[in-house]
């Protein structure tokens, strides 16, 4: 099976096991995120923009802490649909889009732009985060924060520690299996579902950025963005800067 795009991934594997794979109930999820961005200095949202919102963990979680408004955009129709299903009353509109396209969405500068859960590693190359920080400083208020999260990956695991069990139940069993690709990370999602016709595999692999600490923080910089506050949580470093 050929490599897939991050998009194609999420289509024809990942999407439909992505809530699932977290094991914890999406409520207990939301509340997590929203203690992160509070931990990130993210108080008062404002107007607020979700990039790779998934299936609205850090969108609801924005809501929840205050945001007026969440522009949540993901190219995944099927988790966009989960985001959809639990909106309920919330200043929250959801676009199929590529992220790249934010600015597009904007009546006026963003209060908080957030990029989470490993969403910058998605991206095709390295220039293209360089130039998704340029087009978020341009587009964020003089008071604005935006907030990162992704997995390092810049030293890949070695071994037998490059396979990695995400989370196995009775109907489902999922890990990964980690392969160093030079200025990428090769990822094999395997998934062994339990059906009417007994157990089947459905698997995929998709590249990751590497992205070191460091190099976040110089590209950063660089967009004319300051880094105020970093902390590792569960491997995912999180990271927070400001105009």
């Amino acid at each position: 099976m050929p490599i897939m795009t991050p998009q194609e991934h999420y289509e024809h594997v990942l999407a439909r096991h992505y809530t699932w794979m977290f094991g914890v109930p999406f409520e207990r999820k939301t509340a997590e995120q929203a203690a992160l961005l509070r931990q990130a200095g993210v108080t008062a949202p404002g107007l607020a923009v979700d990039l790779g919102c998934g299936p609205g963990f850090q969108s609801i979680a924005l809501a929840e802490i205050g945001a007026s408004r969440v522009h949540a955009v993901d190219t995944s129709a099927e988790l966009m649909s989960e985001l959809k299903a639990r909106i309920g009353g919330r200043a929250i509109i959801p676009h199929i889009a590529d992220l790249m396209t934010f600015a597009d969405l904007l009546e006026r500068p963003a209060d908080t732009i957030v990029c989470m859960g490993d969403t910058l590693t998605h991206l095709p190359s390295i220039a293209r985060v360089t130039a998704l920080f340029a087009s978020i400083a341009g587009n964020l208020g003089p008071a604005g924060r935006l907030v990162l999260s992704w997995r390092d990956l810049s030293t890949p695991p070695a071994g037998l520690d490059r396979f990695i069990p995400l989370r196995a139940d009775d109907d489902r069993l999922m890990l990964c299996f980690l392969e160093d690709n030079g200025e990428t990370v090769l990822v094999h999602d395997l998934v062994h579902v339990h059906g009417p016709n007994g157990w089947e595999l459905q698997k995929s692999a998709y590249a990751k950025l590497k992205l070191s600490l460091a190099w976040v923080r110089q590209a950063l910089a660089e967009a004319g963005l300051t880094p105020i506050f970093e902390t590792v949580e569960r491997g995912m470093t999180l990271l927070a800067a400001s105009r």
